[in-house]
């Protein structure tokens, strides 16, 4: 057998496609098809070599059954074979099949006699790739055969079409069914390319179609949409033809490692956008089309019509769907694209808007101009839009997909399908606020209470949710143009508001809300919430607990929309700390703040009165508070230094002591006591970061007889059970490291900002300097800016990490040997050392 001879075929064919390609890639449709003809003629002629029995067929099933082999599609083919027969043609189909891997063709196969194709026509995979088959080679009889299988199921048009939408439905929902991912799959996002499949597919069933065309002869499909489907499947053919081409592999995935090189490819440069930023964009706007399309099609075909509902003169409810009750409804009445939108959310039963009231408001969207927000009629409906009880976030993630929302307000329509290039941001902006807006709803929701049961019990003090949900609207909106998009989105806030007759006061609400939307999570995150002085500052700039109840909802919403890994119990713990502490000091304004010095003998009068109630040995407890710092009374609670002292005995005085619990933040707390030593705080860290926990906050203090105290914080996970820490770290403790590696970056952080940023700045309320850190975030990064500050004899007193979806943001509070600040020449080493490390 020629095995080299086809080897280089196959080859030469791949390496044509390829170089075509990249020299013309609007002919992608050409190259496809010719992909396909071009294994079909290998594959016959091996298939001749082999002599196979002229009672088998050789058939090609799935995307090569279409005829549409991408550069690296896998080739999916079915040999059948008469009945009964396996054994008698298994050496040779086996030994075909060998064949054709080792000439490099990724096969994807199956043997069947009629039998076996009548015993597997229940799955629905199996019976759409069979629906979509074409003859090969070998005889015509027993494929016609096969087909008539089809024909002979219990498959009916209904049943095909209810599982086609099930299975479209469990599809989406694996991408959160939003096609607004940042790394989406352009074949199995939603509008993606098997959406367009989907579509066909059902249309094949019931009109016996081979082609798209072919479905506008059959009055499914018209002129318009076959042109937009055709030319949002030739865009998706070229992405998929390009990524192919980039990653030497079937590839489905648009990864950021990915998006750069194939804008490059398809022609895209930069300009006001960068070149991957305008890519993305016509994707995101590609994969809308296809989805709006999908839902049309997939209507049309549901065969009967039940429970017709007039909901007023011009819509009515029938199988599920909103109806027009004409074709001029929107024409003659504008206004009808808010309330479309209003009577699906009063009735949430209904599954959507039919597919001829769909193409209506496609049709039509025009009318929707720069005056249409400032009608009162238009106003009065979607400010009622959004004082519904339910169905406001379904109603406005449908007015997105259809393309009102970004009309109704000019400034979405700049964030609409706007990818922000980082990775901190898991979705479209447009999506991500549709995302607050679904989180903000869910605490209104009794069902949901469990979830965030202070969210959900503020919720129920909130007199104006529409107040709340615009904010949500407007947070990011002007994320589409340059500026400070919380100052510029305030001022678009304040506009539609005024256009809206929204009264002045709840005017400023929303604008302040959209001003203020990063406070509290940057307050929370970044500075000492238990210092008063914190948290009156943020009490003056919240101004009042309406405010502050709206902001603390506000913040939990935008969190969590962010990315699906960024909400923690840490983060959850220090924003609830912050709203209670901040509502307390709102309601006793007239409270005078106690200096720090007042505060330290306070809590050093209920540590000794605790004690002295839990049968303490207070001579052990005089000496041991007698060597503490000050610091330690202003950084721990009540029930933090109980436990410390609960563990401390004057027969082992030096031994050192490592324990845990879970925190009243509901993260782990382990702490360390030991002698001090140079070094200390970078080997702990190192040997935590090791077992891959996550810390997220440290205390270190050194007492007057040099003894440290350090608990370094970590997320709960289910790790802890399997380690043993206290051994882990009294190992480190007994044989120090010396020396740390270095972080390793991560293959997609190189399409990314890999900059370190760091800030030095004076605390002089705690004579320390503070050491504010931004850089990717990577295994090892805590350890080595700790090994930094030891090689330079710099001491930390505390530290506040945040993991930023990709990036990481420390805080640190540091001093020199003298326990002073840093001066200029000691900064200046310290951000050299710590660029140079990072």
């Amino acid at each position: 057998m020629k095995l080299e001879h086809y080897k280089a075929r196959y080859q030469d064919l791949q390496k044509s496609l390829q170089v075509g390609f990249l020299n013309s890639t609007s002919a992608v449709e050409g190259f496809v098809l010719a992909r396909a003809n071009g294994v079909d003629e290998l594959l016959k002629d091996i298939w001749q070599d082999f002599a196979m029995s002229k009672k088998l067929s050789l058939v090609a099933v799935g995307g090569y059954g279409r005829s549409e082999l991408h550069l690296y599609s896998d080739i999916d083919l079915l040999i059948l074979i008469p009945d009964s027969s396996h054994q008698t043609h298994q050496q040779a189909v086996a030994q075909f099949l060998t064949f054709l891997w080792d000439v490099g063709l990724e096969v994807g196969h199956a043997t069947r006699d009629i039998k076996d194709c009548a015993g597997v026509i229940d799955d629905l995979s199996i019976v759409t790739n069979m629906l979509e088959s074409r003859l090969i080679s070998g005889p015509e009889n027993i494929f016609k055969q096969m087909k008539g299988i089809i024909k002979l199921s219990n498959w009916s048009s209904q049943s095909f079409l209810v599982e086609k939408q099930k299975e479209q439905e469990n599809r989406h929902n694996k991408f959160s069914n939003t096609a607004y991912n940042l790394e989406p799959n352009i074949k199995e996002s939603p509008g993606g390319l098997r959406d367009i499949q989907t579509v066909v597919w059902v249309a094949k069933w019931y009109f016996d179609v081979h082609t798209l065309f072919n479905l506008v002869e059959a009055n499914y499909l018209s002129n318009d949409e076959y042109e937009l489907l055709k030319t949002s499947q030739l865009f998706l053919w070229r992405v998929r033809f390009a990524l192919h081409v980039i990653a030497s592999r079937r590839e489905d995935r648009l990864a950021f490692q990915y998006q750069k090189q194939v804008a490059d490819i398809l022609g895209y440069a930069d300009g006001d956008f960068m070149a991957v930023e305008s890519f993305m964009k016509d994707y995101y706007k590609t994969v809308t089309k296809v989805a709006r399309l999908n839902d049309i099609l997939l209507q049309l075909l549901e065969d009967k019509i039940l429970n017709t509902q007039y909901l007023n003169s011009q819509f009515r409810i029938s199988y599920g769907y909103i109806h027009a009750s004409h074709d001029q409804v929107f024409i003659q009445n504008p206004a009808a694209f808010i309330e479309i939108f209003l009577l699906f959310s009063k009735h949430n039963y209904v599954r959507g808007i039919s597919a001829g009231t769909l193409r209506q408001m496609q049709d039509n969207l025009d009318l929707i101009d720069q005056d249409y927000y400032k009608k009162r009629n238009n106003n009065r409906l979607f400010i009622e839009l959004l004082q519904q009880n339910h169905g406001i976030n379904k109603a406005l993630k449908l007015m997105n997909r259809y393309g009102v929302l970004e009309r109704y307000i000019p400034a979405f329509g700049k964030i609409t399908g706007l990818m922000q290039y980082d990775l901190f941001h898991a979705f479209t902006v447009d999506q991500h606020t549709l995302f607050v807006i679904r989180n903000l709803r869910r605490f209104f929701v009794g069902e949901f209470a469990h979830e965030f049961s202070l969210c959900s019990e503020v919720a129920k003090a909130i007199k104006k949710p529409e107040l709340l949900l615009l904010a949500g609207l407007f947070h990011d909106i002007a994320k589409g143009r340059g500026g400070d998009h919380a100052k510029l989105g305030a001022q678009d806030a304040q506009v539609f508001c005024k256009s809206h007759q929204l009264s002045t006061a709840d005017a400023s609400l929303v604008a302040g809300l959209v001003e203020k939307h990063l406070l509290m999570s940057s307050v929370a995150q970044k500075q000492d919430i238990d210092d008063p002085v914190v948290v009156k500052n943020f009490a003056d700039a919240v101004g009042s607990v309406e405010f502050l109840q709206y902001l603390y909802l506000l913040t939990v919403a935008d969190i969590r929309a962010t990315r699906d890994d960024l909400w923690n119990d840490w983060k959850d713990s220090l924003l609830k700390k912050l709203f209670n502490q901040t509502k307390q000091h709102l309601k006793n304004k007239m409270q005078v703040l106690l200096s720090d010095k007042q505060r330290t003998e306070e809590n050093i009068q209920h540590v000794i009165k605790a004690s002295i109630t839990q049968g303490f040995d207070m001579k052990l407890v005089d000496n041991i508070l007698d060597n503490l710092p000050k610091a330690y009374y202003l950084r721990y609670e009540l029930g933090d230094i109980l436990w410390h002292l609960s563990l401390q005995s004057d027969k082992n005085p030096d031994q050192a002591i490592v324990s845990s619990k879970i925190s009243e933040s509901n993260v782990v707390d382990i702490f360390v006591l030991c002698k001090d030593f140079k070094g200390l705080f970078f080997n702990l860290v190192s040997v935590v970061e090791r077992t891959g926990l996550d810390i997220v906050d440290a205390k270190i203090l050194t007492t007057k007889d040099k003894k440290a105290y350090n608990t370094i914080s970590v997320l709960q996970d289910k790790k802890l059970n399997e380690l043993d820490l206290r051994q882990l770290i009294k190992g480190v403790l007994s044989a120090p490291k010396i020396d740390v590696a270095k972080p390793q970056k991560q293959l997609s952080h190189q399409y990314f900002d890999n900059k370190t940023h760091i800030k030095l700045s004076e605390n002089k309320k705690w004579n320390l300097s503070e050491l504010k850190i931004d850089t990717l975030d990577r295994v090892g990064v805590l350890s080595n800016i700790a090994y930094v500050l030891f090689q330079l004899n710099i001491s930390i007193v505390s530290a506040r990490v945040s993991t930023l979806g990709g990036r990481v943001e420390d805080i640190f509070f540091i001093s020199n040997t003298q326990g002073k600040p840093l001066d200029k020449l000691q900064q200046e080493a310290l951000t050299q050392a710590l660029t140079e490390r990072l």
